[in-house]
């Protein structure tokens, strides 16, 4: 669960970035993010990640809070939330198989754990065959879905999708939505930045638009 309480984000103690946000997302929800260059988004989602903290106001996200959390709790959180951004940040010199497996060995969790569930999410995501390339040796689309198989291996409550398909081919835009949509079916939340205007309309979601750092329209849920 997500809820803003009336959070401010200033730079340098001038600007706004984000003005008065009160919003909450429910668990299980799927909502899109939208609005135009500079608007406030990446400092949405930067909040949402505690990269940022709210300069007044309250911020939860899946139980924690994050504007007075402590640093030593800041790792526990963030295996909570799965992130895929927009240029992949997969790791060159790893194969598809152990760019997805470091997700979990960052965790500390068993070898035998991560034998068996990195296949399982490979296999998920249609990348079985692709488990020894590396990036450079499979598409575009490929490596978006690698990207989501390492944001979906730690099995966290939040998927954060940063413009997921801004650097992958309009026809493949499709396919990676229709994969967070199934994964959001399963249960997970799912929150996702784009401009892509046409693809949110093919995905009948909430969506919320934010312009000059305020949350100017809230279609499909609830306003606090």
């Amino acid at each position: 669960m997500i809820r803003f309480d009336g959070v401010f984000k200033s730079y340098d103690g001038q600007v706004d970035a984000l003005e008065d946000v009160t919003l909450q997302v429910d668990r299980g929800e799927f909502v899109f993010v939208v609005g135009p260059s500079g608007s406030g988004k990446s400092t949405f989602i930067k909040l949402l990640l505690r990269e940022l903290t709210p300069t007044k106001g309250t911020l939860e996200v899946n139980g924690y809070k994050l504007g007075d959390m402590r640093r030593r709790d800041i790792p526990a959180f963030r295996r909570t939330v799965g992130v895929v951004f927009q240029d992949f940040r997969l790791i060159p010199t790893k194969t598809v198989y152990d760019n997805v497996a470091f997700a979990l060995q960052v965790t500390g969790v068993s070898s035998k754990y991560i034998r068996r569930r990195v296949p399982y999410i490979l296999d998920l995501l249609g990348l079985a065959g692709k488990a020894k390339k590396y990036p450079m040796e499979i598409s575009g689309g490929e490596q978006q879905r690698v990207a989501l198989a390492r944001a979906l291996v730690n099995n966290p409550a939040l998927i954060v999708a940063d413009e997921p398909t801004g650097n992958i081919d309009p026809e493949l835009s499709f396919e990676v939505v229709d994969l967070l949509n199934e994964i959001n079916r399963c249960g997970t939340t799912v929150v996702m930045v784009t401009h892509e205007h046409s693809l949110v309309a093919q995905f009948h979601k909430r969506v919320i638009t934010i312009d000059q750092g305020r949350v100017i329209a809230d279609r499909g849920g609830v306003r606090l």
